[in-house]
């Protein structure tokens, strides 16, 4: 039973990947710009985005970067909302 509860917690590296995934959905949505628009701006593949929104992927720097610069905003904000974020979620709890 004690196993069963471990599996549903989640790591604090998974829950800081679903928190920027959040921010980054909440800002392209802000810019009413599709997956596929920021996607293309970023120059990722679509899929890969919505990993990334999805809290799927462990994105590099480089990419991070890339996609600050296609919201039109610098990497220490995501940081400081995604940061946010974290704080403002019931812990143990991904969504």
């Amino acid at each position: 039973m004690a196993q069963a509860a471990r599996s549903t917690r989640i790591s604090p590296e998974q829950e800081l990947l679903y928190s920027l995934g959040e921010v980054v959905r909440k800002r392209r949505l802000a810019l009413n710009l599709s997956q596929e628009e920021l996607a293309g701006r970023a120059g990722v593949h679509r899929t890969y985005l919505s990993d990334i929104e999805r809290g799927a992927r462990n994105i590099t720097i480089t990419v991070l970067t890339r996609l600050a610069d296609a919201l039109d905003v610098k990497v220490s904000r995501l940081f400081r909302l995604t940061e946010q974020q974290v704080i403002d979620r019931p812990k143990g709890r991904a969504r």
